[in-house]
């Protein structure tokens, strides 16, 4: 199957050009070929109306194009100044001058209103401080061309303003910015031109003003896709998962809640509100935390993931390349590694029980591969899929999801939430998901927990929840909770 097929389209100087598609679409290919980490088996790239060939990122990057991934690539034992300057150090002789060098870099950061210590380690720095990094190393004079990749996937609200207004001003100054994001909002307030690729194909390119949301989601999947809530018509079981007087000291303080079997819960709250670190501790990954965690009406004590794993309660972690697979293996690998026990005979894995294993989780999820190609070939959300796929094949009682649908696109997070839907109401399972996305913890929940500074200050009823009374909530310090029906 060809990765791209006759895609043809314009990126005009000046610009903010959103490339948007679902995972898999072809966007990564796309911008491989035109950055030169991969050669096309035909057509060609034109630069300033002639055409190029690139045979790496570091002949593109002389070219004035450079691109920027959702994945910070750095070293981490250098300095911010070290990185931003990686291949070109400032030198007075024969020696790099550590002075210009670190004086320059703090004026690029200033510039670009980057709040960053030039001489600081990029081994300290969070995801966004790390991008900011690798775009003021990008941006440098002779930039014609500027691609960033899911920019905004790890920033706060204030951080992706910062970054908005880099991309106004770079267009600005007439380098032209592409823009490749699943995020309908931020498209709209930031792109000129909209082009929207599917199944490796070149669909549509159109002014910005001419496509409004439904019209750009047809496009990128071939039907309308709407993030409605689903009635409930059954029931909820009894508690499958509870929680009384969960602490972590500094992090989040007296949390009590239950989801039942075949309840989706969601949990909303600001980014650093405490809300991944509760799921991580009813896990087994916050060994100092204190409380009572009881699955099935049973006290357990969370030593550990796989004690917890043994209880049925497993954990998908937001950053999945990192925690949730392991991308040089194979989808089937994946998938069977926490069945390792149950698939082995003395102590040798049984690979056509591997196999099959993975076929059917694959099929159920609608995993597009095969079960022998490495996770490193698929898209965002096929990776998302095996991330999910090797609990899933534990069978178990409680799942945790922390931002179950970040960096997927609209068609594959609407498949997500029927797979969450099914499992909940299907498979009695109880759901515990953390999202940042409140109109996705709106169409998916039955309930919606809300955390702010590491309490519980809101238990809503669906039917009683809204954006405003969410973020009304989550901006709340106390810990008394909203009136619930």
């Amino acid at each position: 199957m060809r990765a791209l097929t006759d895609v043809s389209f314009d990126f005009a100087a000046g610009e903010i050009h959103a490339l948007v598609g679902e995972n898999g679409a072809g966007k990564s290919t796309l911008v491989g070929v035109i950055t030169g980490l991969i050669g096309p088996d035909s057509g060609f790239v034109e630069l300033d109306g002639k055409p190029i060939r690139f045979r790496n990122p570091l002949e593109a990057r002389a070219a004035g194009v450079t691109a920027v991934f959702q994945d910070p690539n750095l070293f981490p034992h250098l300095s911010v100044a070290e990185n931003i300057f990686t291949g070109n150090y400032p030198r007075s002789g024969a020696f790099v001058d550590r002075k210009a060098m670190a004086r320059e870099a703090r004026a690029k950061l200033d510039d670009l209103g980057f709040d960053l210590d030039a001489d600081r380690l990029v081994a300290g720095l969070t995801v966004a401080e790390a991008q900011f990094v690798e775009i003021a190393r990008a941006v440098d004079t002779g930039l014609k061309i500027l691609i960033l990749d899911e920019p905004t996937s790890a920033l706060t609200p204030g951080e992706a303003e910062k970054l908005y207004a880099v991309a106004r001003k770079l267009k600005s100054l007439g380098t032209t910015v592409v823009w490749i994001s699943h995020r309908m909002e931020e498209i709209r307030v930031l792109a000129d031109t909209i082009t929207v690729l599917r199944d490796g194909g070149h669909v549509q390119t159109s002014p910005a003003a001419e496509l409004d949301d439904d019209a750009m989601i047809r496009l990128m999947v071939g039907r309308s896709v709407v993030l409605n809530q689903v009635a409930r018509t059954e029931p909820v079981g009894p508690p499958r998962l509870a929680v009384e007087h969960l602490s972590l000291p500094g992090v989040f303080d007296d949390i009590s809640f239950e989801v039942a079997e075949g309840e989706i819960v969601g949990v909303a709250g600001l980014v650093g509100s405490g809300r991944s670190e509760i799921a991580q501790g009813i896990f087994g990954l916050s060994p100092r935390m204190t409380g009572v965690v009881r699955v099935g009406g049973a006290q357990v004590k969370p030593r550990s993931p796989a004690a917890m794993a043994d209880h049925g309660v497993v954990y998908l972690p937001e950053d999945r390349d990192a925690e949730g697979v392991i991308s040089s293996l194979s989808i089937a690998a994946n998938i069977s590694l926490p069945s390792t026990r149950r698939l082995s005979r003395f102590g040798f894995m049984q690979s056509r029980r591997e196999r099959e294993l993975a076929s059917q989780q694959g099929q159920a999820l609608r995993i597009k591969g095969h079960v022998q190609d490495p996770v490193s070939s698929l898209s965002g959300g096929n990776r998302q899929k095996v991330a999910l796929a090797r609990w899933l094949a534990t069978d178990p009682r409680v799942l945790l999801l922390d931002e179950p649908t970040h960096g997927i696109d609209v068609g594959t997070k609407a498949q997500v939430h029927d797979i969450m839907r099914n499992l909940a109401r299907e498979g009695r399972m109880a759901i515990l998901m953390i999202s940042s996305d409140l109109l996705e913890v709106i169409a998916v929940s039955d309930r919606v927990l809300v955390i702010s500074r590491g309490r519980l200050t809101a238990d809503i009823p669906i039917s009683e929840a809204s954006q405003e009374r969410i973020l009304a909530a989550a901006t709340r310090a106390s810990n008394g909770k909203d009136a619930v029906a």
